[in-house]
């Protein structure tokens, strides 16, 4: 399991790719969320996040990183998960 405080930052060269993971999570979060007909607020889900990237949460400012990127890109997911569902005539498989 990796550190989320040694995720990447905003000035790594592989943050987009590690911010383009999280949006990722948090779509495959949101799917199943919306399948069992329940929601999350941003705590949680960013947790779930956690778990599906396998990041432990080891400190306290790794957390409050990952909760604001969560934040910042919860609406990006909920777009390309409204897209999806626009162009599949309202379908959206989830493989896990």
């Amino acid at each position: 399991m990796k550190k989320a405080s040694e995720a990447p930052t905003i000035q790594s060269p592989t943050w987009n790719q590690y911010r383009n993971q999280v949006i990722t999570a948090i779509t495959d979060v949101e799917v199943l969320m919306q399948q069992l007909g329940k929601g999350l607020n941003a705590e949680g889900l960013t947790e779930e996040v956690a778990g599906q990237l396998g990041l432990e949460i080891d400190t306290p400012a790794a957390y409050d990183a990952l909760l604001t990127l969560v934040r910042a890109t919860r609406r990006i997911a909920q777009e390309g998960l409204r897209r999806t569902r626009e162009d599949q005539g309202g379908q959206y498989a989830l493989f896990l």
